[in-house]
């Protein structure tokens, strides 16, 4: 008799082991569902940034270039002051 006594606790024990079995795989399964997603966040936070980034860099570029249009077309203008304010001082 006391084998069919610990027939039905180890069947309880067994069901008991395999829920148990079940529960930390999915706890797992959602752990690796909610890491995916925190990268898969990052990465579409990352990608607007380089965005934003890539369109500064852009407007910093025409910026720079038209500075630099600017400092030449100024370089121009004081030259051509300079010249004449010498043909002013060889009049005196």
């Amino acid at each position: 008799m006391s084998t069919e006594s610990n027939q039905p606790r180890t069947v309880a024990l067994s069901t008991t082991l395999q829920f148990a079995q079940l529960t930390v795989l999915c706890i797992a399964v959602a752990t690796a569902a909610i890491s995916i997603g925190g990268r898969n966040a990052e990465l579409a936070q990352a990608t607007t940034q380089i965005t934003e980034l890539r369109s500064i860099v852009a407007d910093l570029a025409r910026i720079l270039g038209s500075q630099s249009t600017t400092d030449a077309t100024h370089s121009a203008q004081i030259a051509a002051i300079d010249r004449r304010l010498d043909k002013l001082e060889r009049r005196e």
